[in-house]
């Protein structure tokens, strides 16, 4: 990944962070060792702290791999007697992610559902107070992340918080060369412009888009 902010001014702010208890640490330890993708420290306190200041109950995690976020997340729903719910394509990671949440001790708190995300969402009718996106890489077009979007913002209820990760791609939404940094500059043009959000873009780590929704049309 390219370098959003200063590599060192990144560590610094890395290293404020508290130290992860072992099931966070764990999660952190074997996606590194394995090469799986997920957001970090730094970025899973701050979906934690947004979410928590939005007295999220009901979160949604669209996108979740091994559960690294999803623990974040989970607690933060647990600690106001909330709820989580996570998505995962991958068989594989889907499993590990299950796993994961329940060593965090987040076992009827928290779950993912394994299956495709364009599949899901249109079946789900509740509304969620927190809705994370976390595909923004892995789809890399303009479509489909179109649809992503529009399906996400369904789930979510007015007043309730989004978050999408990875929306400055590297840092090449500033020059889009490639595909996939063309759909991710769409995408953010998209949300930047939607009357139904209140939006800021954040540069954290690959940067990370937060809105709160102020009403549905």
């Amino acid at each position: 990944m390219a370098e959003i902010v200063r590599a060192a001014v990144e560590q610094y702010i890395t290293d404020l962070v508290p130290a992860r208890d072992s099931a966070l640490a764990a999660v952190e330890d074997a996606a590194h060792h394995n090469r799986v993708p997920m957001v970090g420290p730094l970025e899973g306190q701050a979906l934690y702290v947004l979410a928590r200041i939005a007295r999220a109950q009901r979160i949604l995690e669209v996108g979740s791999a091994t559960g690294y976020s999803a623990i974040w997340l989970g607690r933060a729903a647990q600690e106001v007697g909330g709820t989580f719910l996570g998505m995962e394509l991958d068989a594989k990671r889907h499993a590990e992610a299950e796993q994961n949440l329940v060593s965090a001790g987040l076992a009827g708190v928290a779950r993912i559902l394994h299956g495709d995300a364009f599949e899901i969402l249109p079946t789900l009718s509740d509304r969620y107070d927190f809705v994370f996106i976390d595909l923004v890489r892995q789809l890399g077009d303009e479509a489909q992340l179109r649809r992503l979007y529009d399906l996400s913002m369904a789930r979510l209820a007015v007043g309730g918080v989004l978050a999408v990760d990875n929306v400055l791609h590297g840092g090449d939404v500033v020059s889009p060369g490639r595909d996939s940094a063309r759909a991710a500059d769409v995408l953010n043009r998209l949300i930047a412009a939607d009357r139904r959000l209140h939006t800021t873009f954040l540069p954290v780590r690959d940067g990370l888009a937060v809105g709160l929704k102020v009403a549905d049309a």
